[in-house]
């Protein structure tokens, strides 16, 4: 990407919550160097859908330069190209892994927000980690089996370095691994987002975009 696509005006739109979908984007913009307007203030989400600019019914939203860009997998991925964290263009296979990795992120997601909702939340949780048959143990090992294929701490690899896709992993492990129904060691066992977590949790900037969006309180 050229500095001439690159957007004046970009404005992201999601809720005010530290959730791995808009922290993913708001933390790659952030590190990049790239000025945004974190839009969260629930009137202005619902202005935006009420002229027919939420595509998808549904956050994170990105507006640049006027033109409306939804699905997280999509903003992330446009995102990463307007620097240095998406695998480069001579790479095809990677930048998929890239795509990969954050759709699998939305797998992972669902599942866990379908036993929120089931009506037995704790017997729908301890069915989805069964390490047989069970949807959640199945969506984290398939995605701990597509990162760090060479055996470093990136999500798509050593040569890539830091990608939204780390980011995609670093956020949605968080989440996971604060989430009071899951056993507290379900979560750590999964080998290589655990590693991905640990690298990015030691970024320096990681640390001083916390301390900025999501102070503790």
């Amino acid at each position: 990407m050229t500095k001439a696509d690159i957007p004046t005006s970009i404005k992201l739109y999601y809720y005010n919550a530290s959730f791995w979908r808009g922290d993913t984007l708001r933390s790659a913009l952030y590190l990049q160097g790239f000025p945004f307007e974190n839009i969260h203030d629930k009137e202005k989400l619902d202005e935006l859908k009420a002229k027919g600019k939420v595509p998808f019914g549904t956050f994170p939203v990105l507006e640049l330069d006027g033109k409306i860009l939804a699905q997280t997998p999509a903003c992330a991925a446009f995102v990463g190209k307007l620097g240095d964290m998406y695998p480069s263009n001579d790479d095809p296979f990677a930048q998929a892994n890239c795509d990969e990795i954050i759709c699998g992120c939305n797998d992972v997601t669902d599942t866990t927000f379908s036993a929120f909702k089931a009506e037995d939340k704790k017997a729908a949780m301890e069915k989805d980690i069964d390490p047989k048959e069970g949807r959640l143990h199945m969506h984290l090992n398939g995605l701990n089996s597509i990162v760090c294929k060479d055996g470093s701490e990136f999500a798509c690899g050593k040569d890539h370095g830091l990608t939204v896709a780390d980011l995609a992993v670093f956020w949605m492990f968080s989440w996971l691994k604060g989430n009071a129904m899951l056993p507290s060691g379900f979560v750590l066992s999964f080998a290589n987002l655990k590693k991905i977590h640990g690298n990015v949790e030691k970024n320096e900037k990681i640390q001083a975009f916390k301390k900025e969006y999501h102070p503790e309180k």
